[in-house]
């Protein structure tokens, strides 16, 4: 572990950081961006069971002095920087005093652990806002497995990591094609519900306790080709009055509302 007093971030070092806002260079690098005193401490507790391993923080003289024991009784290598050079490379608009380049895992899709829990599957889910919101309520939930179809944004985009508020090292997020994964063998005892606007009210419908249920793109809903695999149709009614209301929940509230009512059971 190593500390560089008065260390300011350089020019090369910025650029890098500055990078990682492209997923082509995350990929690359292999390495996300992680801002917030809350952010980072959920990342460094929650290794090595999260896979996610904290590379190095860069913090105020402040934060490092107050967590000085916590950063050398987690061997975390860390860097005295200003709020000033925290900003130049923060995405945020109001920048906290600590960041943290985190590690990304290579992780294999194992079908044997989405078996016997409840699953969430999204068909190309565009939104970072939506799917770090997501994550953070399966998290709530105690739903520790999440599919999603290879074209819905990236998990370690930056705005997807904040919303998660740390969720991001508890539930396990899957990229994988949905119509192959539906129509295999091994899935044949699961029951999957597909959430549309004219399915069967969901406050009427039993939930099966490990179910996969698969909620659809933001704006055009679940394809067709996925239809074939679906057991159970649902909706969440609306109870407004009046010709005049909103023609459906965001993606991120529809899944809070589902999984409420799966665990309500």
């Amino acid at each position: 572990m190593q500390v560089q007093s008065k260390h300011m971030i350089s020019s090369s070092q910025a650029k890098f950081i500055r990078s990682l806002r492209q997923k082509k260079y995350r990929d690359l690098h292999r390495v996300f961006l992680v801002e917030g005193e809350k952010m980072v401490l959920e990342l460094a507790n929650a290794w090595p069971e999260s896979g996610l391993r904290i590379q190095e923080i860069f913090a105020s003289p402040e934060w490092i002095e107050a967590k000085a024991s916590w950063l050398l009784s987690r061997q975390i290598r860390f860097s005295e920087t200003s709020y000033a050079e925290i900003k130049k490379v923060s995405n945020l608009v109001t920048p906290q005093a600590v960041i943290a380049l985190v590690s990304i895992p290579t992780r294999h899709f194992s079908l044997e652990a989405i078996l016997h829990s409840p699953v969430l599957a999204f068909e190309s889910i565009r939104d970072p806002g939506n799917l770090g919101t997501i994550i953070r309520t399966a998290d709530w939930f105690g739903i520790e497995h999440i599919v999603c179809t290879p074209d819905s944004t990236d998990l370690f985009n930056p705005k997807v990591v904040q919303s998660t508020m740390g969720a991001i090292a508890r539930v396990q997020v899957h990229y994988q094609e949905l119509k192959p994964l539906l129509a295999g063998k091994e899935l044949k005892k699961k029951k999957v519900f597909g959430t549309y606007l004219d399915g069967e009210n969901i406050y009427q419908t039993r939930l099966d306790p490990d179910p996969l249920i698969l909620f659809g793109n933001e704006s055009h809903g679940l394809s067709g080709a996925l239809e074939p695999y679906i057991h159970h149709k649902i909706s969440i009614p609306c109870f407004s009055q009046g010709a005049i209301r909103s023609e459906s929940l965001n993606v991120a509230s529809s899944v809070a509302v589902v999984c409420s009512e799966l665990r309500r059971g």
